[in-house]
């Protein structure tokens, strides 16, 4: 999510507003001013109304904030990057970089932000109570209670035990302390969240349909559609994790050659890709230098007919849809910032050693990692024969 709004910075972390929260606070500020401290503390003026729903929409904004700063500050003292703070219509979302290596940090980064809305709460009551005594004007009263109300309900809200709330990040930690498995923690962390999602979307649309509260039902509802949303995001990003965790650029390269572009697909074929499964192609341009990329097992769809006609580089991939890394490199990282190329080239010091294809790394997150060998080398008993001349 976007920042709409920038804040600037807060304890060196960059803040902004996206327009969800914006139009959430508007909502609360005039739903507080018509229909609760309207009731709650009669006798106040329509502007008196209008003043203390907006004050205290906007203290509410300022307990999200600090919820999520909770969140920032100790990632930092844990030595995690933190990108910023997005504050949106769900609350707030703190931006980490990288995920903590133990049970321990990620525990206490997880929370401390309900944490922080708990205490908050809890003052906010205290000064409730002191106004109160003191003989403070009922709309004050009235505006502190409920702030003090909300904050300890969006503490214990985000505590419950699911994917993406800070009570799945404690879960995930638990569980990963436990067992030592943190695709188990994961798994865990997803179950709950989706489950939690779904019902809170069945009684979202109960409370629609049955017409007893529309509101109530439409906010349930939505709030639901996104847990479970996010949890799925989480279960999928976690089986990308666990099946790519330690794996080298090297470790699931193919072998590379390289061909004259503008020769015949069968004399390509005869002359190279022949004999050599699953490796790709660097295609020579007439006038120097690289002009395209083949897999040799792609001449597979092409009609014999066209054998004789085309040349390798009317298939081929041009360079510049190719990324590149060196074979040390973290196959999660490279693929977290290849930008959707389909290929990746590995490169050591000037020589081109292998290429990894992104659809071999999908197949590697569908088996939940490498199961001995690379994908591509487990097509290779299975490949096609190249056709012969005057096959």
């Amino acid at each position: 999510m976007r920042d709409t709004v920038r804040l600037g910075r807060i304890a060196g972390v960059r803040v902004g507003l996206n327009w969800s929260l914006i139009a959430m606070v508007v909502i609360v500020a005039v739903e507080l001013a018509n229909n609760r401290f309207a009731f709650e503390a009669p006798g106040y003026s329509g502007t008196s109304y209008d003043i203390a729903g907006a004050v205290t929409a906007a203290l509410l904004l300022f307990g999200v904030l600090l919820h999520e700063l909770g969140h920032a500050v100790l990632a930092r003292r844990f030595g995690l990057k933190v990108d910023g703070i997005t504050l949106s219509w769900m609350g707030g979302v703190t931006r980490i970089q990288g995920e903590a290596t133990k049970p321990g940090p990620e525990l206490a980064v997880a929370g401390i932000g309900p944490l922080v809305s708990a205490a908050f709460g809890g003052f906010l009551w205290l000064v409730r109570m002191m106004v109160e005594g003191l003989g403070g004007g009922s709309l004050l009263v009235a505006a502190l209670g409920w702030l003090a109300g909300i904050n300890v309900i969006l503490a214990i809200f985000n505590l419950l035990p699911a994917a993406p709330l800070d009570g799945g990040r404690v879960l995930h930690s638990v569980v990963w302390a436990i067992t030592r498995d943190r695709w188990r923690a994961t798994r865990a962390a997803g179950a709950t969240g989706v489950g939690l999602g779904a019902l809170m979307v069945v009684v979202g649309f109960a409370l629609l349909a049955g017409r007893a509260d529309p509101i109530d039902g439409l906010l349930i509802g939505v709030i639901g559609w996104w847990i479970l949303g996010s949890a799925r995001a989480e279960l999928n990003l976690g089986a990308v994790h666990h099946a790519l965790d330690g794996l080298k650029m090297s470790d699931i390269m193919r072998p590379v050659g390289s061909a004259p572009g503008w020769i015949t697909v069968r004399a390509f074929a005869d002359g190279y890709a022949s004999g050599r499964p699953g490796w790709v192609w660097l295609l020579d341009g007439w006038g120097g230098g690289y002009n395209g990329v083949i897999l040799g097992d792609s001449l597979a769809a092409v009609p014999l007919p066209q054998w004789d006609l085309l040349r390798p580089l009317d298939l081929a991939v041009p360079i510049a849809e190719t990324a590149g890394a060196g074979p040390t490199e973290d196959t999660l990282a490279v693929m977290s910032r290849a930008g959707g190329k389909q290929l990746i080239f590995v490169v050591d010091g000037e020589s081109t050693v292998g290429a990894v294809l992104t659809s071999d790394v999908e197949a590697l997150v569908r088996m939940g990692g490498p199961k001995s060998t690379s994908p591509w080398r487990r097509q290779v008993a299975g490949s096609w024969q190249y056709p012969r001349m005057g096959s």
